[in-house]
């Protein structure tokens, strides 16, 4: 048998945690998250094979005795839970505290990441906006091309400006037109008659980009609200290169979701590109994959919020979904393939829902459908 013992340098800068074999009553260094010889510190040395030095200090721990049972506050549910050991009371700290203080730091990214989005988003419709209205100005820029050609004849290089008879008002006003100066009197006509070309081409395509880029915007406010309210939506749909982000939202729209609790969620896919979506998309390395091994189906996802590992019966349920949304629905005993995301693999060039997996496992299930799903699961 052999012993051995873990231990936690708390100190800064560099927390260490050291694992130490005991042999003949001495702690001797198997491994150690930081490890350095005396080179490195001539104090003390923390190096495999070499005996446990302790860190020199005068600092004495104040040791207090802590009896069962021992409580702890869920970070998220605010819910108070209390454990009979130390070791219970420690998973649950990881798993309740530290795990969530993680996932509320990686919420907050995913706000700031959704506001950059919406302020780029704001910024281009501001300058939509400012486009719309120089188009708008198309009769002014036509006026002016005209009363510039009746003028020609008294405009010469140099001059800034244009006073002249508007001609085309019943009161002939007198008009001041700016020019510019280092253009010829041609290519000011020029200048304005483009101007006008332009602005009556481009208004109602400018119009167009606006009523969508409206609409985008209203998108991504509602994907960080939904964010604030506690979904996962990774800023990377929003900002896709491959496909438009306002598309990557509607898609995240239409996919069948089921939310089991703040853990966990059922996403399935029943498109190629519905598939494709969560499984190179929206599923992260810690969720687990779901597809029939021989007949063609959907790609279930079950998203696993705070990285916990899922129950043996969800994932059996997940299995199930996936053979009722299979060529396999109204048969028994299909054979279901599912692995974690980080296994998936899409190769180059393949076609939308496409993936390669290792590391998988098979269940033989019955299809289950939604409806039962969601009894079986309480919802």
């Amino acid at each position: 048998m052999r012993w051995y013992l873990l231990i936690a340098e708390l100190m800064p800068p560099k927390p260490n945690l050291i694992l130490c074999e005991m042999k003949q009553f001495k702690p001797i260094v198997v491994d150690a998250i930081h490890k350095y010889s005396l080179a490195d510190n001539p104090a003390r040395q923390v190096l495999p094979n070499f005996e446990y030095m302790p860190p020199l200090t005068r600092w004495k721990p104040q040791e207090t005795k802590l009896d069962p049972p021992y409580t702890l506050t869920d970070l998220q549910s605010g819910e108070t839970f209390s454990y009979d050991d130390v070791n219970s009371y420690l998973a649950a700290y990881h798993q309740r505290v530290i795990i969530a203080q993680q996932e509320l730091s990686r919420r907050k990214r995913m706000i700031a990441g959704w506001d950059k989005l919406i302020a780029k988003q704001e910024k281009k419709l501001a300058k939509q906006q400012q486009e719309l209205a120089t188009a708008e100005d198309m009769d002014t820029w036509r006026l002016y091309a005209e009363v510039i050609k009746y003028n020609l004849n008294v405009i010469k290089q140099g001059d800034d400006s244009l006073e002249a008879i508007n001609y085309f008002d019943e009161a002939m006003p007198k008009i001041q037109i700016p020019l510019k100066p280092e253009l010829s009197p041609q290519a000011n006509l020029r200048m304005y008659i483009k101007r006008y070309q332009k602005a009556k081409n481009g208004l109602e395509v400018i119009k167009q980009n606006i009523q969508k880029g409206r609409e985008e915007l209203e998108q991504l406010r509602s994907a960080k609200a939904r964010v604030e309210a506690g979904e996962d939506l990774d800023p990377a749909i929003g900002q896709d290169r491959q496909q438009k982000g306002h598309s990557k939202l509607s898609l995240l729209d239409k996919l069948l979701k089921i939310r089991v609790s703040d853990e966990f969620e059922i996403v399935i896919g029943r498109k190629a590109k519905e598939n494709d979506f969560i499984s190179t998309r929206l599923g992260r390395p810690h969720d687990w994959w779901f597809h029939t091994r021989v007949f063609r189906g959907a790609h279930v996802l079950l998203r696993c919020h705070r990285k916990t590992e899922p129950p043996e019966e969800l994932k059996r349920i997940c299995c199930s979904l996936a053979a009722w949304f299979s060529k396999a629905r109204f048969s028994t005993n299909v054979p279901i393939d599912y692995t974690q995301v980080r296994f998936l693999r899409k190769p180059r060039g393949s076609a939308p829902g496409f993936v390669t997996y290792t590391n998988q496992q098979t269940a033989y299930v019955d299809p289950l459908d939604p409806r039962q799903a969601r009894e079986i699961l309480g919802l």
